[in-house]
């Protein structure tokens, strides 16, 4: 522990060394330890956290031993259930004059170092910020974790958003960064401020798709009506590959008429063989129409999946600019 405390003087000295002349808003510190074997170890960790939010933050810092005067409590229990209420913190809060309290606790389990830090604002009765770390290792790794817990806690705050969505026709199933969350009408849970993709379907619909802004704070209201999800028409499907299908059949029996009519004269007699020659020239007819109807039908069937090729494949996902 002699060690633990050396350590602690050693960061604290070289942050000092490095605070800035210059003073912002005045805050209060204290860390308070969780047994009394761990009120060194806090007391040091107060020094280190005070120096360190006063150098990155540009604080002044009230005294910490006017905080614990403040307080009003003869002991450290009594002290740790004051930093646990808002409204003891604020009466402190208000003979310190300062807005807001940085208070926590530390303790030790084994070889672990167990903090949290409160970011209090006690003018308006409301804790902003809170961290909590376990942390495996030394007193060096303590002391990174504090530092690097409260820059956290002094990070702006982003409020998160929500999402409603409701749609003419109901039931429509809502997918928000391709996460599905239920059908309409629907509200969606706390979302991170900034941009997101929504997707909405409906059976026999084309989805709607766009990108979105949730802004803190604030609820984003989408209202869809069938415009928006119009109908997918099924009957161009079953003309696109039905001629599709009726071309390849009438080329196969264009192609198959064709090799008939190819085919040799037979016949033991000269009449049986002109009749024959007049049935392969049928034949050969037959299959030029059936080629002729082939093409026909092709040019039929390409119109279809290029007139109405939304409704044949359906659309590509493709998301809106946010509305």
């Amino acid at each position: 522990m002699k060690r633990s405390m050396a350590v602690l003087a050693v960061a604290w000295l070289g942050v000092c060394a490095a605070r800035p002349a210059r003073a912002g808003e005045k805050i209060a510190v204290l860390v308070l330890g969780s047994t009394e074997k761990d009120a060194e170890l806090a007391d040091n960790l107060t020094e280190v956290l005070i120096a360190y939010v006063a150098r990155h933050g540009g604080f002044e810092i009230a005294g910490k031993e006017e905080f614990r005067a403040r307080l009003g409590v003869e002991n450290d229990r009594r002290a740790q259930e004051c930093l646990d209420d808002i409204s003891c913190l604020g009466r402190a809060g208000v003979s310190l004059g300062v807005r807001r309290i940085v208070a926590g606790t530390v303790g030790t389990r084994g070889k672990q170092f167990l903090f949290n830090l409160n970011l209090n604002n006690v003018e308006q009765g409301k804790v902003e910020s809170r961290v909590f770390r376990l942390v495996e290792g030394g007193v060096e790794d303590l002391i990174r974790a504090v530092q690097e817990a409260s820059g956290e806690l002094f990070r702006p705050h982003v409020e998160p958003g929500k999402i409603q969505v409701a749609s003419d026709p109901v039931a429509a199933r809502v997918s928000i960064d391709n996460a599905y969350l239920g059908v309409t009408p629907l509200l969606s849970g706390t979302l991170m401020a900034g941009p997101h993709a929504v997707r909405v379907e409906a059976d026999g619909r084309f989805p709607w798709m766009s990108r979105v802004e949730v802004r803190p704070g604030e609820e984003l209201q989408i209202r869809l009506t069938p415009d928006n999800l119009p109908r997918r028409r099924t009957w161009p499907s079953y003309a696109a590959y039905g001629t599709a299908i009726a071309g390849a059949a009438a080329l196969a029996a264009g192609g198959f008429l064709g090799e008939l009519s190819q085919l040799q004269p037979s016949g033991s007699t000269r009449q049986q063989a002109v009749d024959d020659l007049e049935q392969k020239r049928h034949l050969a007819l037959a299959a030029n129409i059936s080629f002729a109807s082939a093409a026909v039908l092709g040019v039929v069937s390409l119109y279809f999946f290029i007139r109405y090729h939304d409704d044949v494949f359906g659309r590509t996902d493709h998301y809106d600019a946010g509305r």
